[in-house]
């Protein structure tokens, strides 16, 4: 398992700047803001369309929201592409989690992204711990997060 934790990346301005983001949602026509993830893990994750491996991960995404605590956030964020090539990813995936269009100001915050999917992890308090590069099994998450996404238990016990 790769996590990448990071130290710089995201100066601590950058991080504040971030939590007062407002997103455009893909779903609707309506904002997201960051601040509505505050004391939630987010698991803040790019995808693009025509990308196989974000779909497998929004599919992974959606198994989350389904059968972890409500404390485990993922939020979708399309980039390179419009919102008529975004929104179709979503439908295709049956998203049941938020999505947003990524903006040129998230972008700047966060810096190159290197692939898709490329998940940053927060922590309750909107401090990132981390990143994950390509595509994060459930099993992954579940040992990432075992306190919000317990392994179901055995039959025998």
């Amino acid at each position: 398992m790769l996590l990448i934790v990071i130290n710089l990346v995201l100066i601590p301005r950058a991080v504040a700047s971030l939590e007062q983001l407002q997103l455009p949602s893909l779903t609707d026509n309506t904002t997201v803001s960051m601040t509505d993830f505050r004391g939630k893990v987010l698991l803040l994750s790019f995808f693009e369309p025509d990308c196989p491996w974000c779909y497998r991960q929004m599919k992974v995404f959606n198994q989350t929201q389904a059968q972890c605590n409500e404390q485990l956030q993922p939020l979708s964020v399309g980039i390179r592409g419009t919102d008529q090539k975004l929104r179709p990813e979503l439908r295709r995936a049956k998203v049941s989690y938020p999505a947003v269009r990524g903006t040129p100001l998230l972008l700047r915050l966060v810096g190159e992204i290197p692939a898709t999917p490329w998940t940053l992890i927060f922590d309750p308090q909107g401090q990132l711990l981390g990143t994950w590069r390509g595509y994060m099994k459930f099993k992954q998450v579940q040992s990432l997060f075992p306190e919000f996404c317990p392994p179901p238990e055995s039959p025998l016990g």
